[in-house]
C-alpha cells in the first residue's frame, strides 16, 4: 500500500474537503444523492457546515488529499449509539491499492470510542463496496428500493450495518 495518512478535517481543510467531494460528485456520479454541478456553484460556507456536522476522514498521499470518508453520529438520546457512514471516496488512481480498507479500518476504531453501532447505504450496482464492507463485518439487514433517480434510471441501495461496541 502507499504511503498515506489519514486525518480528521477541520474547518481549516475546508479547501481540501471541497476539492475531493467534488471529485467524487464528478468521477464517482452514479454512487451520491448529491451531483457535481448542484455543489460546484455552493459557497465554502456549505462546505464548512458539512464538515461541522460529521466527522470528516481525509486520505493524503503527497500533501494532496486523495480519498474521504465521512461519520455522521446521530443525536438524540435514544439514537446516539448509531452513526452513519457516507461519502466513502478514493480517487480512480489510487484504488485498488488497500487505501479504502485502511480508511475504513481507522473509521471502526475510531467509532468504537464513541457508538456502538455503523450504519450505511451502497448503491446496488457497487459491488466492490459491498465487498469491502461485507470484508470489513458489515451486514446487509435491507434493500431501500429506488432510492436514487439519475434522470430516468432508479438506483436500489443496499442497507447495511456493523455492531462495533
Amino acid at each position: 500500500m502507499l504511503n498515506v495518512e489519514i486525518k480528521i478535517l477541520s474547518v481549516n481543510q475546508v479547501e481540501d474537503f471541497r476539492t475531493i467531494r467534488l471529485s467524487a460528485l464528478e468521477k464517482s456520479p452514479k454512487m451520491f444523492g448529491s451531483t457535481y454541478t448542484t455543489e460546484v456553484v455552493k459557497p465554502l460556507m456549505f462546505f464548512e457546515t458539512c464538515l461541522s456536522n460529521a466527522t470528516v476522514f481525509g486520505v493524503y498521499h503527497k500533501d494532496r488529499i486523495i480519498g474521504l470518508a465521512a461519520l455522521t453520529q446521530e443525536i438524540g438520546a435514544k439514537f446516539s449509539h448509531k452513526a452513519f457512514l457516507n461519502s466513502v471516496f478514493i480517487e480512480p488512481e489510487f484504488q485498488k491499492k488497500g487505501i479504502a480498507n485502511h480508511l475504513l479500518n481507522v473509521v471502526v476504531e475510531y467509532s468504537k470510542k464513541y457508538v456502538e453501532q455503523i450504519l450505511l447505504t451502497v448503491a446496488e450496482d457497487n459491488k466492490a463496496a459491498i465487498h469491502l464492507y461485507k470484508k470489513l463485518g458489515f451486514q446487509t439487514y435491507g434493500v431501500d428500493e429506488k432510492t436514487l433517480k439519475d434522470k430516468e434510471e432508479y438506483i436500489n441501495e443496499i442497507l447495511m450495518n456493523l455492531f462495533v461496541g
